[in-house]
């Protein structure tokens, strides 16, 4: 029977969560926030299309696309670097060649031609131009970028008593740039078109990989503005400039080469070098978050494919996807997709470590011969350099020496950053473990905060408000319930829970809930473990039978791959039941 009195108070929670609910989607419509919502839906949209395509696919038609995007500003710098300097000098003094005309209009139309060749590979991320047309496009003007630059750099020769000069160098590793990434587009070209592993097109720029281009961009135009301002300050020539801009802000500073003298160069440098080091921290992280975390969901989604198969050949009945064992195989993968993750991610950061000391060094030992450098010499400037230590005991000085330098530094402090994040990551999952162990004598208890695999981004401030409107709504529910003499009644327990579950929801990191919680509340739902009796009161008899796997721990509906935590999965599925339970009693009990 329906009490008009009871409900009022009910439903006005009911209408302000809802109303909340409704503006976090319609405020700013087509605005900032909009955008950034569809943003984030594409997100979701592009990682599910990834999620089960072998290695070989996820890097052609996102890995390839991406280092596009970041490498093509920073091939444009190199570019301009070559165009600053003649490429030629007289090896005594360092006194400049003057180059023919052509080649300063060779060089001039390749780096033209590079530029519109960025800007038309970001129309087709942006889906501002076909993929069609701006993917030939792109391949194309670049490959005729490098071309332009690969010519002259056979034809300038040196004779004795000259030398190349910087800018050549540099003309030589923006050919190399421009040739590479073509080849990862033609690539990409080719898994959509030839063998059809994905559609010929490019999901729009996700927030992530838009941040990192940008960042990539910003960082590029900070360090070639302030070499321009630091060489006009300390009368450097530009590319020394660049050199020295580039081990400051990459933290190296060897200094002993190129110290600033000038009252005005120190005191530009505080706020210069802050800037910078800001913007790399930003920039690493950014990559890190990328490659590694995002990585980490593709592992999940394998791992629990696999098992899911081994699950299911064991299977006897196959209505019975909440058993304990199932969901053990859940916590089970969870944790060797962490583990796996950490230790893979620690393998490659560690093996690009080795790669670019030991290759740095032999590099520098060949262009630093002149200087005498023996190979363990080369070796520890390398490993100095690396790890941003900077004696200046030893440093570049010949005319190839210094472009690679820059090259290889900001490649390879990036990647060192990386490994001793991940090494971090590792001696901090011990310890945790070690005290778990020592307080709780096991690897679990009640529950273990930490960060859940796959978790969308998201308004958190939205999340909050929704989570107090729902908590309101769980309190108004079992006040109701109270007065009217059901205070023990299911809804009034469904209400209790939820009001518990929405504090956890908007919790960073997420909460996984042991097995005893999780018991309660399957039994809430309907849908009782192993050993429990099933009450026709709660569970709704045969019509609840009929629910019984309609999820599994490891199906696309279940905790593990909902792509939300457990306490926001655990949330919907209680406000559900409780709407279905105050529909039999408000809606369908009215006499």
């Amino acid at each position: 029977m329906n009490d008009p009195g009871l409900d009022e108070h009910l439903q006005e929670t009911f209408q302000n969560a809802q109303h909340h609910a409704e503006q976090c989607d319609k405020k700013d419509d087509g605005g900032v926030r909009a955008a950034f919502r569809k943003e984030l839906k594409q997100d979701d949209e592009e990682e599910e299309v990834g999620y089960f395509q072998p290695n070989r696919w996820w890097f052609t038609s996102t890995a390839f696309p991406i280092v596009a995007g970041t490498f093509g500003p920073l091939a444009n710098f190199f570019s301009v670097c070559a165009q600053s300097q003649n490429w030629r000098q007289h090896t005594a003094d360092g006194s400049q060649i003057s180059d023919p005309e052509w080649l300063t209009a060779v060089t001039g139309l390749s780096l033209a031609i590079s530029l519109f060749a960025n800007i038309v590979l970001l129309a087709n991320f942006g889906h501002l131009l076909r993929y069609s047309i701006a993917q030939p496009l792109t391949i194309v003007f670049w490959f005729i970028s490098a071309v332009l630059l690969i010519v002259p750099l056979g034809i300038v020769r040196t004779t004795p008593g000259l030398e190349h000069s910087q800018a050549y160098y540099y003309a030589i590793i923006a050919a190399s740039v421009y040739v590479i990434l073509p080849i990862l587009l033609t690539a990409n070209a080719a898994g959509a078109y030839v063998f059809r592993a994905y559609p010929p097109s490019f999901n729009a720029l996700t927030v992530p990989q838009r941040t990192l281009m940008l960042q990539t961009t910003i960082y590029v135009c900070y360090l070639a503005a302030g070499a321009g301002v630091f060489a006009h300050v300390e009368g450097w020539d530009y590319l020394d400039g660049v050199y020295w801009a580039d081990y400051t802000l990459l933290t190296i500073g060897l200094g002993s080469d190129f110290p600033p003298k000038t009252h005005t160069g120190r005191a530009l440098l505080i706020p210069y070098a802050v800037g910078g080091i800001t913007m790399l921290g930003l920039l690493i992280g950014s990559i890190r978050g990328l490659v590694l975390e995002r990585g980490k969901v593709k592992v999940v989604r394998r791992m629990v494919a696999r098992e899911r198969e081994r699950w299911m050949s064991r299977m006897q009945e196959p209505d019975e996807g909440w058993k304990k064992d199932e969901w053990e195989a859940m916590r089970r993968i969870q944790a060797t997709a962490e583990t796996r993750h950490k230790y893979t991610a620690l393998g490659i950061s560690l093996f690009a470590y080795l790669l670019l000391w030991f290759l740095g060094a032999l590099t520098f030992w060949y262009s630093e011969a002149p200087q005498g450098w023996t190979y363990f010499e080369s070796l520890y400037f390398s490993y100095t350099s690396l790890l941003t230590v900077g004696y200046g005991d030893f440093f570049p000085m010949s005319t190839a020496g210094k472009p690679f330098f820059v090259v290889w530094s900001i490649i390879a402090v990036p990647t060192v950053t990386i490994l001793i994040s991940n090494v971090g990551d590792i001696l901090t999952g011990w310890i945790r473990h070690g005290l778990v162990l020592g307080i709780t004598g096991n690897s679990g208890g009640a529950f273990q905060r930490k960060g859940a695999s796959g978790q969308q981004d998201i308004d958190q401030g939205a999340l909050n408000r929704i989570g107090t409107d729902v908590e309101r709504l769980g309190h108004a529910v079992e006040h109701v319930e109270e007065k009217r003499g059901e205070g023990s009644g299911l809804a009034a327990r469904l209400a209790r829970q939820i009001s518990r579950l929405a504090k956890d929801a908007a919790t960073k990191p997420a909460v996984e809930y042991a097995w005893e919680d999780w018991e309660a509340w399957l039994a809430l739902l309907g849908e009782p473990t192993e050993g429990q009796k099933r009450s026709g009161s709660e569970s709704g008899g045969a019509e609840d039978n009929e629910k019984r796997g309609e999820w599994t721990w490891l199906g696309e509906d279940g905790p593990l791959l909902s792509g939300v935590s457990e306490a926001q999965w655990l949330l919907g599925k209680l406000c559900k039941r409780l709407e279905e339970v105050l529909e039999e009693e408000y809606g369908g009990g009215s006499r």
